[in-house]
């Protein structure tokens, strides 16, 4: 976003994220020849509705018109993203607007003090070891940590169950009729009105396939078992059933609100390291001491969980005393809170969406299974018709680590060390599958597209990624890195899964200092800075500045007539292989393969043989389509493409 200043929400502007329409078509040019055919399209909360509850930046919806129009011309599909990070830009992420936290009381300007969030922008007015260093700088992946502070926490339990745990909370409607609505209402209107304000606007556009719920809901206090021993959820009260991400200060629940009210506390200091991966314990102790501040503005009635009870003053010492620790416990996330809540969402939404050609499909997008802390709901598709599952994936220790091992990782949902890259494989396809078997088990067999998955380009031991064009051909220098050797395991076991994907994430003005331009994040797959300054008139121009390229642009089979048993491709030997088997529809239309000219230039580069039947190649400017039509004779047939 645009702005002089991190608390002048009310002016800025999204307008020209993620580029300027002058420099879409270079931009969508170079996404289609990688082969990408679907965008995951962000859009915020607050870019549409910052300035105030009910004032929608229109300015911002038309420039998203006019990129999503320049998409259509390259024949890329969309899906609108509503994301969000950790809430809101003001609690150490991104989504909704300003006003939501002082419509709920919180002084964001005292966030650092209260450790109610950790930001960037505030980063060195807080407590912990890493902001008390010299030369301190922000710690890379800290950001998920606001998730298990009092912000994030409090809004989250509001949006999704106000009614339930501030049933005080009452708050003005805004439609003048003078009557108060819980909280929680106020907030999911806010937001499910925003979302249709911008979708009524795109009518017409048939790139546009459907639209996510939101981007890795958080399901704040809900469900934890005791909030003065941490995040653990009911049943599932400590080690790895708590999903809690400790790094740096970790205070309880029941500290973060002690702390949001001016009273100092005792807190675990933790590194992402041995202490608290293997013996779960802080490598120090932090006295935090608000020294006067609150996270509660003055116009507020101080800590909403307070006033419901949850906990007190004594009077006589003015310490706090907790009254209610299992307050938030056994609630089914998913169920009773999400769902609801995604049906509401998805009937007004379809509402608004007048396509007479396109049903508008619902992506629910929830946290990593590993990082996840509530169960997978049922979700019927008489509950959510249209639903597709687009649950995220990482390797989660390359990404926090931002180091890829072959030989050695651990199972994020057990803990366990893991050794071996055949075990690393075995283990990462089967978490795969995993997602994907909730599409069949959970969500009346819908389809899975894996919502979100990418590599840390960062890494500890980088090499660089560029092209080097020499008189007579074109040199890759990334051939033993290690992002490269991310990213094709990344492929690799996505395409055992036959699974369909979204890549996070391309930057237009990536740079290596400032990375993706968020929370110090280095995970786009372009970077201006890793461009080689080709002309235009070369061949490999359009691949200048992606980044371990060879990984993630292969060919790969983009229509099959049939029912698919293989569908990859060995980065290391270059063959791709397709093998499918007749499911009794007869087609008039072949199979057909995309084959990118990163890896083949000249026709005369590609080598293809079939089991049957015949082929022909067509040459288009940046790749070239293998066409193959089987022969009715055989219940299986087999296609490999050597290219070279």
């Amino acid at each position: 976003n645009t702005t002089t200043n991190w608390l002048d929400a009310k002016t800025t502007t999204f307008v020209n994220r993620p580029f300027p329409i002058s420099e879409a078509s270079l931009h969508f040019e170079r996404i289609r020849a990688c082969g990408f055919t679907l965008i995951r399209f962000i859009v915020t909360w607050e870019a549409i509705e910052h300035e105030g509850p009910g004032i929608y930046d229109h300015e911002y919806i038309k420039y998203v018109r006019a990129i999503l129009e320049k998409a259509n011309e390259y024949n890329i599909q969309i899906y609108i993203d509503p994301h969000q990070d950790v809430w809101s830009r003001w609690t150490g992420g991104d989504g909704a607007p300003l006003w939501t936290l002082e419509k709920v009381g919180f002084d964001v300007t005292n966030f650092p003090f209260c450790e109610a969030a950790i930001c960037q922008e505030t980063f060195g007015q807080g407590h912990s070891t890493a902001e008390r260093r010299k030369g301190k700088t922000f710690p890379k992946m800290i950001w998920p940590t606001n998730y298990f502070k009092l912000a994030t926490a409090t809004m989250f339990t509001l949006f999704w169950a106000g009614e339930r745990f501030a049933p005080h909370f009452m708050v003005d409607d805004d439609d003048s009729s003078g009557k108060k609505v819980n909280i929680q209402s106020y907030l999911q209107r806010h937001y499910i009105n925003a979302m249709a304000e911008l979708l009524k606007h795109l009518n017409g556009l048939e790139n546009i396939v459907g639209i996510g719920t939101m981007n890795e809901p958080s399901a704040g206090y809900i469900n934890v078992a005791d909030i003065s021993k941490g995040y653990g959820q009911s049943g599932a009260s400590s080690g790895a059933g708590s999903k809690e991400l400790k790094y740096g200060l970790a205070p309880t629940p029941f500290q973060g609100m002690c702390l949001g009210e001016g009273h100092a506390q005792l807190v675990g200091d933790f590194s992402n390291g041995f202490m608290q991966h293997v013996l779960g314990k802080p490598d120090s102790w932090v006295t935090v001491d608000p020294m006067g501040k609150k996270a509660w503005n003055s116009d507020s009635n101080g800590c909403i969980w307070k006033q419901a009870g949850v906990w007190q003053t004594n009077p006589q010492s003015s310490h706090p005393v907790l009254l209610l620790p299992e307050y938030f416990a056994n609630v089914d996330f998913g169920t009773e809170c999400y769902l609801p809540f995604a049906k509401e969402y998805a009937d007004t939404m379809r509402s608004v969406w007048k396509s007479k050609t396109q049903e508008l499909l619902i992506f629910v997008e929830l946290p990593p299974l590993e990082f996840s802390t509530t169960p997978f709901p049922e979700i019927s598709s008489s509950t959510l018709p249209g639903a597709i599952n687009a649950t995220h994936w990482y390797d989660g220790v390359t990404l926090f680590t931002r180091s890829f091992k072959s030989y050695f990782s651990v199972n994020t949902q057990n803990h366990r060390p893991v050794f071996g890259y055949k075990k690393i494989l075995k283990m990462h396809v089967s978490q795969l599958g995993e997602i994907k078997q909730l599409g069949n088990e959970k969500m009346d067999k819908a389809p899975t597209l894996i919502g979100e998955t990418g590599i840390p380009y960062d890494m500890i031991e980088s090499t660089t990624s560029k092209l080097i064009r020499t008189s007579k051909s074109i040199t890759f220098r990334d051939t033993s890195s290690q992002q490269l050797a991310a990213m094709n395991h990344t492929m690799t076991c996505l395409e055992k899964n036959l699974l369909s994907f979204t890549l996070w994430n391309y930057t237009s003005d990536h740079s290596d200092r400032d990375g993706d331009i968020w929370n110090g994040e280095n995970l786009s797959v372009y970077s201006e800075d890793h461009k080689c300054g080709l002309d235009k008139t070369d061949s490999y121009y359009i691949y200048d500045g992606l980044r371990a390229a060879r990984a993630f642009v292969r060919p790969y089979a983009q229509y099959i007539t049939g029912m698919p048993i293989v569908n990859e491709f060995d980065m290391a030997k270059g063959k791709f292989r397709l093998v499918y088997k007749l499911n009794g529809i007869k087609y008039d239309v072949p199979s057909e393969i995309f084959v990118p000219k990163l890896w083949c230039s000249k026709k005369a580069d590609m080598k293809v043989s079939v089991s049957d039947g015949k082929y022909e190649v067509e040459d288009d400017d940046r790749w070239y389509v293998v066409k193959y039509w089987h022969s009715m004779a055989s219940a299986e047939h087999t296609v490999e493409i050597k290219v070279i």
